[in-house]
């Protein structure tokens, strides 16, 4: 016995309904989903360029925290510093450090900074660019100056496959662990080693 919008099927002598209707916007999903195969974006790398946007979040939120531990900032019941401030300022305020950090932990910030910067550049094309299908990988380029326009920004271009979405989640991953030492270390200065130890992960991240 059919019935439309399920199936019903006979166990132990009950009628038990499974229903197999699928929602309208999970079909137009999974079509646009094939669709972007089509267009160099296979499952593995659309799976790469979501994991890279939430760990980029995480860095990004946990960044401007890490700048009130820096302060000594009490957010409390105020408006934070940080509040009217973009991102890359966070990004390059974190590389001048803090009063509570030595030469060498000064050093490794500055280059997670460059770091950061470096990669908020690919992320952002990836976000924000125009979508060139290349045969050899999709590419996103940002700010195009194809009209003769000027811009307020450089242009700059994302090119997409496995390797470098990899290379990116890593790099972002790193970042986020230098900046949970660095908020921790302005309470515990022991913790600042930590920052230390991340020095070759850091290098590699760079590279």
């Amino acid at each position: 016995m059919q019935v439309k919008g399920s199936v019903c099927v006979t166990l132990a002598g009950f009628m038990v309904e499974r229903i197999t209707n699928t929602p309208k916007h999970t079909e137009w999903s999974r079509t646009v989903l094939d669709r972007l195969v089509g267009w160099g974006f296979p499952p593995e790398v659309q799976q790469r360029i979501g994991a890279l946007g939430i760990v980029w979040g995480v860095f990004e939120t946990n960044l401007e925290s890490a700048l009130w531990a820096f302060r000594d900032e009490d957010v409390a019941g105020v408006r934070p510093s940080t509040d009217n401030s973009t991102v890359s300022e966070w990004i390059k305020e974190f590389g001048e450090g803090s009063y509570k950090f030595d030469n060498d932990v000064q050093d490794i910030l500055q280059l997670a900074s460059l770091t950061a910067n470096d990669l908020m550049e690919y992320r952002h094309a990836l976000v924000h660019g125009w979508l060139i299908p290349f045969p050899s990988g999709p590419t996103f380029i940002r700010n195009p100056r194809w009209n003769g326009e000027l811009r307020k920004r450089d242009s700059n271009d994302a090119h997409v496959d496995e390797n470098l979405l990899d290379m990116a989640i890593d790099a972002v991953w790193v970042l986020c662990n230098i900046v949970f030492s660095a908020r921790t270390a302005c309470k515990n200065s022991s913790a600042a080693q930590q920052l230390l130890v991340m020095k070759t992960d850091l290098a590699r991240a760079r590279s």
